[in-house]
Order: C-alpha cells, then structure tokens, then sequence
C-alpha cells in the first residue's frame, strides 16, 4: 500500500526514506502512475521534478525490471532535458543490455539535440544548482555505448549525426559510442534477451469496470452529440488520446499523424467502414469541435462519421475512469502529464487491448481489431 503521498514535500520525504531500498521499489512505481494524487493541481516544472526523482531513486542501484516502461517511455518520448538524462542514466543499471533498447534511446536522440540541457544528476530530479554536470545529449550517447553489440543498429544512424558536424563535444561523445559498440562486436553475444522493450506486445486487457457509459454524451469534430454507444457499439473501434495543447511534438502532434495513417491503411485494406477510429480530446472545455478540427487537418487526418474527433460534454471523469487513462491536471486544469495510450475496444464497446506508455504502431492496432469485426 502507497504511503500518504499528498505533496512534493512528502515524496520528497519517502525517497529520503527509500533510495536504494527495494522495499520501496512497489511505492515508488504507484508514485509514477500519472494519476496518482501527488500530481493533482500541480504544475508541469514539479510534475517533471517528482518523476525524475522517482526514476533516479529506482535506478539507485539495479534497475527493476518493472521500472523499465516509465524509463523507455521517457526515452521514447524525449522533450525534457532533465528526464531524458535521468532515464538515459538508470537504464545503464539495468542488469544487461538489450537491442530492444536501441529505438527508443535512438528517438531521444533524434528528439533531444535540439532541447538539450546541463542536468545536475546528484540533485533532486537532476535540477538545481552545484554539483557534478551532465547532458542529456551525454547521457543517451553514453547509454547507446553501453550497449556495446547490442547497439548495432544505431551505428548507422550515430554515422548520419557524426555527418552532420553536430560540434566538436557531441561528435566526440558519438565517436565514443561508435568505438564501443565495436569493441562489443568483437566479445561473444550475452545469453540474456529482454523482452521488456517490445512496443508492439498488446496483451488482452484486464475486464473492464463494470459500469455503463452507454449513455455518456460527445460532441464530434462536426458539431453533432452522440452517445458512447453510438460512437462505438456495433463494430470495433481504435482509440486514441491527445489534447490540442499539448507541446510535446512526440506525444499529441504524432499520435494524429498516426490517427491519419492509419486511417489511410483501413481504408486501402477495405477495413475504413468496418473498424471505428476516434481521437478523443483530454481537455474538452478548450478543445472545441471547431479546434478539433482544425488541429486532425493540421496532422494529415481525415475525419469522419466512422472515424472521429471527439470530446466529451460535461462529464471527462466518467470516461477517464473506463480507460483509466494516465493523466493529470494542473490547479488550472491544464494537463500537466500523460501517458501515450491507444485502445481496441469490441463491438460493444469493451476494452479488448491496450497499448500504453510505448509509441503505438499503426499496423498492431489494425491487427489486434480485425479479428473483432465478426465478434
């Protein structure tokens, strides 16, 4: 069971208490759960400083393997300088390393270049003043080294950057890497795989709550209201989330350029008017139809009477409560964090899969509901 947590003040007490000590590995990571009540009514800054602490005291030592989505999440995801390092840092204290960590760390390099910043790691969430100093540009690069022959498959892309004369404190740090992934080609492969990083695992969900939101009201990116069980009652249906001011160009702006993709890939399998497609907006009072729009064209989506834009009228909670969706609010009710998910609900309107924390891919989602179609 969690302790009190109600405030910064009382995590930072808990991790004074904890650091280090695996008792506390499964309060850490109901700490980390976006929708744990510390988060609620703060701001962004202390969202990002709890959560990097969190993530530096699991990495205190070895890294558990349970912690092991929230750091590729973070990595995957990159826009913060201070969580990208902090998670770049504790995944060298995973017991060995792994291929499947090469595409996430690769995206933070992709996505942290240009946002990269000093991080103190000794510090509380790697932020403040005095003590040794990093980057998170340092850290990913040192962590793909850590790879060694683990990492073949990012040289080709650490060879692109070098191309590309990034200066001369990051073409030494990529230079670095390069030499120890070589180094690790010359050693014999480690018997140990990991499969903790695998995007595209969608295990069956969990039954969902037993309560009925049949009956809770949208209104669509057109204007018109409709009920839950008329968006998706009688056929499949994918789902999404996003907010139109959402600034992280990895999370919201992607996940509707990958709602446009895919609903291109239904529709030339022939699958447009069969499986259901909506985005649904986590912050419905500045989220118009109109904004809804606006915002799906923007990102190359098309919406439609099958494939939707949506946002909930009077009543988010309900529905954030049948997904138990991964976010928070700020005192303002901004959102101050969330989490990348996806769902596959069936004719009824059921949770069948999820795919949360990892970048969902177009192709997984279209593969998990098509076997739906005729249930």
């Amino acid at each position: 069971m969690t302790p009190d947590v109600r405030t910064e003040s009382d995590l930072v007490s808990i991790l004074e208490t904890g650091r280090g000590d695996s008792a506390f590995t499964k309060t850490f990571l109901e700490l980390l759960d976006e929708r744990h009540g510390v988060y609620r009514g703060v701001g962004t800054p202390a969202v990002t400083r709890m959560r990097g602490a969190l993530l530096l005291a699991l990495g205190h030592r070895a890294l558990p393997v349970s912690a092991l989505p929230f750091v590729l999440e973070e990595l995957e995801s990159a826009h913060d300088a201070s969580l990208t390092a902090i998670a770049a840092h504790v995944l060298r204290k995973y017991p060995e390393p792994s291929a499947s960590f090469a595409d996430p760390l690769l995206s933070a390099v992709l996505n942290i270049q240009h946002r990269d910043e000093i991080v103190r790691l000794a510090n509380y969430g790697g932020l403040g003043p005095g003590g040794d100093t990093t980057t998170a540009m340092g850290e990913v690069l040192q962590t793909i080294g850590w790879l060694g022959r683990a990492g073949t498959a990012c040289m080709p892309r650490l060879e692109d950057l070098l191309a590309q004369n990034p200066g001369p404190a990051t073409s030494a740090m990529v230079e670095k890497a390069l030499d120890a992934i070589r180094a690790g080609d010359k050693v014999p492969a480690a018997s140990h795989t990991c499969c903790c990083g695998d995007k595209t695992d969608a295990p069956p969900a969990a039954p969902g709550p037993a309560r009925d939101i049949s009956g809770l009201r949208f209104q669509d990116h057109a204007g018109a209201e409709l009920t839950f069980a008329e968006a998706f009652h009688g056929r499949p249906s994918i789902v999404v989330f996003f907010y139109t001011r959402c600034d992280n160009p990895t999370k919201c702006p992607l996940t509707m350029y990958r709602f446009g993709s895919l609903q291109r890939m239904l529709q030339q399998s022939g699958l447009g008017d069969s499986i259901g497609m909506a985005a649904v907006t986590y912050d419905p009072e500045y989220d118009s139809a109109d904004r809804l729009l606006q915002y799906a064209e923007s990102w190359g989506a098309k919406p439609s009477a099958r494939h939707r834009i949506l946002r909930t009228v009077g009543d988010f909670e309900s529905l954030s409560d049948y997904f138990s969706l991964g976010v928070n609010f700020s005192a303002s009710g901004i959102v101050n964090r969330h989490q990348l998910e996806a769902f596959v609900l069936d004719t009824r309107g059921r949770i069948a899969h999820v795919v949360s924390r990892r970048r969902w891919d177009e192709a997984t989602l279209m593969r998990l509901a098509e076997p739906l179609i005729s249930t």
